[in-house]
């Protein structure tokens, strides 16, 4: 590298996003850098002559008033130039600061900006690939970074600047392998960056480091070393279970506080697990209780690799912070260390010879490109290759299709990487664990597996345990998506499509002779008329599904297939069906013949052949299930079955979904959970109402549960208050277009009158999306952060922005009603805009009510109402977090107060949270009032 090499981090605050609009600069920003230290700063406010928009302003706190005697740019642009001159380029997204700052430049008589230019967006994402998010403000709090103006270009710079030569520094200390694989993936990077890499590599060749030892080099790859823990069993003699207070006192030392309420949760599930319990066990852990620490250590003094426990979760995301979080914190008490394995998915895995062969593919595009770099980067981290370390927002990227594990079709050992394979070594830390945590729907699944990954355990632990039947429906259904099937279809393809699979096999049927050109032409012929038969298909179903939706003034996007109608209609989709099954039947059976041949001829073929031939016969796989789900969804529905259409009005081609689903899932929990597991615990935060589990144990099949309900510790009556506004109207008399009016209206009644933030929750994802235009439209709450699900980005980041706010709004629907931790400040409001009923017209709510009916009982009754308790238990659980928490729910729904079914859901709410009806005034003034009491 050239000696004296000065980096310009620069930074620029404007007034919009184009010169050409008018915008200009208001605040420049720069950080030279020469040797890897900063040698200088410089900073300065610009007068744009034009307004700074209220947004801007709160975004950046930059005023009209701050800049008014500051110099115009022509004053300072010359310095800007001659400061910048020779230097290389640095910024955070630089293609918006170096263009815009190269215009503003031009206006005034300068040359154009002629620099090399790096962007550290692009390198945080190849040198930090872990990283849940790559805004600078949260990668300055990842790293512990002073950055005490955010947005203002003085500290947006050195902050930059600081993590550039953090950067720096951990690109010197990669291995030479994993630096010439950067290199040779640099050149699609944005403008300059790939000099970074190159220049790096130069000078670490000339010094020639050693391979540091937690890393080994396969076939080009640097990989972090990875080993099974086998666990030594004596600490179960050695150590009892700490069965007193005094006990647990002594366990956990300063780490942990003993609570009373807790340690009555650990002593009652270690003594239903000792023993031979005769019935399975049901406790309700309010919020607050540490329920995961509760199972957690009496469990850890019971569970051994040779009688392990599994643990089942609502989500992936769960299962990781229960080993990475929860047991991680239970092992630092514990006089011994309990191993854990996460068991999911082999999709969630890469697959290493799959990578180390699309490297050698030409590089395309630049979002491939940076997953690529991302991911040589991360093997040399990763001991799992489980895709999650990576935080990636689209997981179905065409890249990520490729390398991720399907398993093998042959002998797995002559995979290149089999020693190293992420997937096998999951599986091997699974049956040297004690404790295995999963996710419902893998759990269910493995339960009907011929070969389950799951060890046999008679003991089973079921968290969060209200989803488990909503999960086995998902897992009982089946679905056929049109968009889906659509590119797999595509994904066969064409001959004439060099990248399609019938194309690839084109050319190595030349290497096989088993392949024949007769083969693949009648594969095609079935594409090319499925592709058509499919469209019809769709058009036809979809306009009777809007015909149907119009009749009916269904506001779903949900329509119900009654097959036992016999209208025209139903008797031409019946034929149009018929011909489908027929034509993806031949299209399967082709592909499994070719796949048969080319088997055959696998010693013929490289690896990268080979991989292709396994992918093709996964993809025909997959077709077959489709094939097969398409056939059983339109074959007579049975009793306790629903067939139904769902699909998106705004974009029903790519969200087009048939469902066929059991109405009860009862039967399906029962045969491969309840009847075969000896020992289960569910257990969550919201099982049951005023402390009557019987909803719960209906929908789980179950009966003669032992119960254990523990109630909240937290301080109700002081730290929180219901709110219902009096002026209110009933939903029910008001248009759509009204009703998004009047919560937006008090919504910005809220802001108006506090800065706190506020987590708005929904019933209706339409309805989310419309009150989220309609508050971009408010000028009062410009600047604010406003976030909306499904709008906004994926839940952890909105979550991530959320916490770090002020006065921020998040709109969210299902999952954000429950799960959520944002404890303190964070969150001191919540919303309800509408009593959590499931929509009565979904077909897969009508259909469930009409099944009640016929089974004698009242669907509103039994079915629900308590699912609405429930919900808003959830609902108000997000609220207090701990101790110290201070909120306010607010229902803008006045059958809170005056329907007769309101007060069961009032007082199925904690028992000394104070609920009050109060008018608009009253509001503004309770809300300062309440939230700063000390």
């Amino acid at each position: 590298m050239n000696e004296k090499v000065t980096y310009a981090v620069v930074d620029i605050e404007t007034t919009g996003g184009s010169v050409a609009n008018g915008d200009r600069i208001i605040q420049f920003g720069c950080v030279l850098i020469e040797e890897d230290k900063i040698v200088q700063q410089f900073a300065v406010d610009v007068n744009p002559l034009v307004n700074i928009p209220k947004k801007i302003e709160r975004l950046t706190g930059i005023t009209n008033q701050l800049v008014a005697n500051a110099p115009y740019f022509e004053d300072v642009a010359p310095t800007i130039f001659n400061l910048l001159e020779d230097c290389i380029f640095v910024a955070h997204n630089i293609q918006f600061d170096f263009k815009f700052l190269t215009e503003e430049l031009k206006r005034c008589g300068l040359p154009s900006l002629r620099n090399k230019g790096i962007d550290t967006v692009e390198l945080a994402q190849i040198i930090l690939p872990t990283e849940p998010s790559f805004r600078l403000n949260d990668l300055a709090m990842a790293f512990d970074f002073t950055h005490k103006n955010p947005h203002q270009a003085d500290s947006d710079a050195y902050v930059t600047a600081e993590l550039f030569l953090l950067m720096k520094k951990k690109l010197k200390k990669m291995p030479l392998v994993t630096l010439e694989q950067l290199v040779g993936l640099a050149e699609n990077c944005t403008m300059n960056t790939d000099m970074l890499f190159k220049d790096t590599l130069k000078e670490l060749q000339n010094e020639l480091p050693l391979l540091p030892d937690e890393l080994v080099v396969k076939d080009g790859l640097a990989l972090r070393k990875k080993q099974v823990v086998v666990e030594h069993n004596s600490h179960r003699i050695q150590s009892p279970y700490p069965a007193n207070t005094e006990d647990k006192e002594i366990l956990f030392r300063d780490q942990l506080t003993t609570r009373f309420l807790q340690n009555k949760l650990m002593d009652e599930i270690y003594n239903y697990f000792s023993h031979d319990p005769s019935e399975h066990f049901v406790i309700e852990a309010a919020t607050g209780i540490g329920k995961t620490l509760g199972y957690l250590l009496p469990l850890s003094y019971l569970a051994t690799p040779s009688d392990p426990v599994i643990i089942s979760t609502y989500t992936t995301l769960l299962q990781k912070q229960l080993v990475e979080k929860d047991i991680e914190q239970l092992n630092s008490i514990l006089p011994f260390t309990v191993q854990s394995a996460i068991a999911k998915s082999k999709q969630h895995y890469l697959h290493l010879s799959k990578f180390q062969e699309v490297l050698k593919e030409p590089h395309e595009n630049l979002p491939d490109t940076l997953l690529k770099m991302r991911i040589v980067t991360w093997l040399t981290e990763t001991v799992t290759g489980d895709i999650d370390e990576l935080n990636l927002t689209n997981y179905t990227q065409p890249l990520w299709e490729k390398i991720r594990h399907r398993g093998w079709t042959d002998n797995s050992s002559k995979d290149p990487f089999f020693d190293y394979d992420f997937y096998l070594h999951a599986k091997k830390q699974i049956k040297h664990a004690s404790i295995i945590v999963t996710n419902h729907s893998f759990l269910f699944h493995d339960f009907k597996r011929a070969e389950s990954v799951l060890p046999t355990s008679k003991r089973i632990v079921i968290d969060e345990a209200h989803h488990l039947p909503d999960v086995a429906t998902e897992v009982s259904s089946d679905s056929f998506s049109y968009y889906h099937n659509q590119k797999l279809i595509k994904k066969v393809g064409k001959l004439s499509d060099e990248k399609s699979f019938l194309a690839q096999l084109n050319q190595l049927s030349q290497k096989s002779e088993t392949i024949s050109s007769s083969q693949l032409i009648l594969m095609e012929m079935s594409v090319l008329t499925l592709e058509d038969d499919l469209s019809d298909f769709f058009e036809a179903v979809l306009l009777y599904s809007q015909q149907e939706l119009m009749s009916t003034e269904n506001v779903t996007n949900q329509v119900d297939l009654q097959f036992n109608k016999t209208d025209n209609w139903t008797l031409e989709l019946k034929k149009m069906t018929k011909k489908i099954s027929t034509v993806l039947t031949d299209l399967v059976f082709f592909g499994k013949e070719i796949f048969k041949k080319t088997s055959s001829q696998r010693d013929k073929f490289t690896h990268l052949e080979r991989h292709l031939v396994d992918d093709f016969f996964d993809l025909i796989t997959v077709l077959e299930e489709q094939t097969d789900i398409f056939i059983r969804i339109f074959q007579k529905t049975k009793q306790d079955e629903l067939t139904w259409f769902s699909f998106n009005q705004k974009n029903p081609k790519n969200s087009f979904v048939i469902k066929q689903t059991v109405i009860d899932s009862r039967s399906f929990i029962k045969k491969y959970l309840v009847e075969k597991k000896q020992d289960i615990l569910y257990i969550g935060a919201t099982l049951s109402i005023d402390s009557d589990f019987t909803y719960f144990e209906n929908q789980l099949g179950e009966s003669n549960l032992r119960k254990l309900s523990i109630s909240t510790p937290y301080d109700y009556a002081n730290q929180a208050r219901l709110w219902i506004p009096k002026e209110v109207q009933p939903i029910k008399q008001l248009s759509k277009s009204q009703y998004v009016k009047m919560i937006v209206d008090y919504l910005e009644l809220l802001a108006l009158t506090t800065n706190e933030n506020m987590l708005v929750l929904f019933t209706s994802n339409e309805t989310l999306q419309d009150v989220y235009e309609l508050l971009q439209q408010r000028p009062s709450l410009v600047g604010r952060e406003l976030l909306a699900q499904g709008l906004s980005g994926s839940r952890d980041r909105m979550l991530k922005r959320f916490f770090n706010s002020t006065g921020g709004l998040l709109l969210g629907a299902d999952s954000f009603w429950e799960g959520i931790d944002l404890p303190g400040k964070s969150l001191k409001i919540i919303v309800v805009t509408r009593l959590p009923f499931e929509p009565p017209e979904r077909p897969i709510v009508k259909a469930r009510y009409q099944w009640l009916e016929e089974q004698g009982f009242n669907p509103f009754v039994v079915d629900a109402l308590p699912k609405a308790i429930l919900r808003m238990k959830q609902g108000l659980g997000r609220l207090i977090r701990s101790e110290n928490d201070k909120g306010i729910m607010i229902v803008l729904d006045d059958r809170l107060v005056k329907a007769a079914y309101g007060k069961k859901i009032v007082n199925s709410l904690p028992k000394f949270l104070l609920k009050e009806v109060v008018s608009k005034e009253d509001l503004k003034k309770k809300l300062a009032q309440f939230l700063n009491e000390s």
